[in-house]
């Protein structure tokens, strides 16, 4: 009865918003009314299946247009009023596309400041409600970091499966300076972090929206992998470069500990491994490569260093001779051959000659 009673509860609510959004929106022009009735429709109270494809698909139609404004609106609208888990997981879903559908530069949600305003969000009123809320935050702070790839890169790139597009992409990161590569590395390292931190998954098809998302997720995850690999190639390239000195490029001064970090997330990720098997292998190889190249170039410059402190200790005791021995007389004593010769420093020139006959002085060229 329960189960009954909150389902009825659900489509009454349904049918509710739709009717408002009518009224509301009668003077408006068509496209903006179709876009919150095909946003309605993808996300409703009743089903906990993901959004409707022709719906999605409606509303992506409108991401490349003059109302793709008004579709991301929409969108943030519904986020930010729902108290519903299955309306917020929805809108997200929906929210996903439009950021990977649109061409343009996004600008509704800025990097690192969360506005969608997702980190309290909670639904108690079932165990699947809660188990979604869950999802829902992780979700929303992985849409705010997804939405920095386009607003960096100017759209959400595709697979770059072609040859064409990866040489397009390895020229352009080929004339970034090392320290803008390195900041693109270390975003998309967080990236890859905040994809470990996911809530714990259940099992494959028993939470189908669950299951939506996590394709939705292993995509990104092999585009920025490969967005991330291009990059890694590159200072790579520039590591193994003959007049390249490591300790002289600021830029990748901070590449030992991001390759560290990296490692980290492998055995996390290792669960997206099979849809793009040989990439990822490729992907991994290429780090394990780098991270011996840095732990190398540091062995180097901990032998280098090591060097110069016993060449300066060499040259302090060089320092210290020479003090010693700014005095008149210097006396040559071997305790093999007990001699005690005293040369004039000032007035001769000792020539050491056959050890046979010893010391010769000569007299000083003048």
């Amino acid at each position: 009865m329960a189960k009954l009673k909150s389902l009825i509860v659900a489509k009454v609510k349904d049918k509710a918003s739709i009717c408002k959004v009518r009224l509301v929106h009668s003077f408006s022009s068509n496209n903006v009314k179709n876009i919150h009735l095909a946003l309605l429709k993808s996300t409703t109270h009743t089903s906990n299946k993901p959004p409707n494809s022709n719906y999605v698909s409606a509303l992506i139609s409108y991401t490349n247009s003059r109302y793709a404004p008004a579709a991301f609106a929409a969108v943030l609208w519904r986020l930010r009023l729902t108290k519903n888990a299955f309306v917020a997981i929805k809108s997200l879903i929906v929210f996903h596309n439009l950021i990977k559908s649109s061409r343009d530069n996004f600008d509704g949600i800025d990097h690192g400041r969360n506005n969608l305003k997702l980190n309290d969000f909670s639904d108690k009123s079932s165990n699947l409600t809660l188990e979604i809320s869950q999802w829902v935050r992780w979700y929303g702070l992985y849409l705010d970091r997804l939405s920095w790839i386009p607003m960096i890169l100017g759209s959400f790139p595709n697979l770059m499966a072609t040859s064409k597009d990866q040489a397009k992409e390895k020229d352009c990161v080929s004339s970034y300076k090392t320290t803008y590569i390195m900041r693109q590395t270390d975003s998309f390292v967080s990236f890859f972090e905040h994809i470990c931190t996911r809530p714990k998954t259940p099992p494959l098809y028993q939470n189908k929206i669950v299951d939506e998302i996590r394709q939705l997720v292993i995509k990104d995850y092999f585009i920025v992998m490969r967005l991330l690999m291009v990059r890694l190639q590159e200072i790579h390239s520039r590591l193994i470069q003959p007049d390249f000195e490591y300790a002289g490029d600021s830029g990748l001064n901070d590449i030992s500990p991001v390759l560290a970090r990296l490692e980290e997330c492998k055995v996390s990720l290792s669960e997206f491994f099979w849809p793009c098997k040989r990439l990822a292998e490729d992907f991994w190889c290429l780090v394990e490569i780098l991270k011996a190249e840095t732990v190398n170039d540091d062995k180097e410059m901990v032998e280098f260093f090591g060097s110069v402190q016993t060449t300066l200790k060499d040259d302090e005791e060089m320092v210290e001779l020479d003090g010693s021995v700014q005095t008149e007389w210097v006396t040559f004593d071997d305790s093999k051959t007990p001699t005690d010769v005293v040369v004039k420093w000032d007035s001769d020139w000792v020539t050491f000659n056959d050890s046979s006959k010893g010391l010769t002085i000569q007299p000083k060229y003048t």
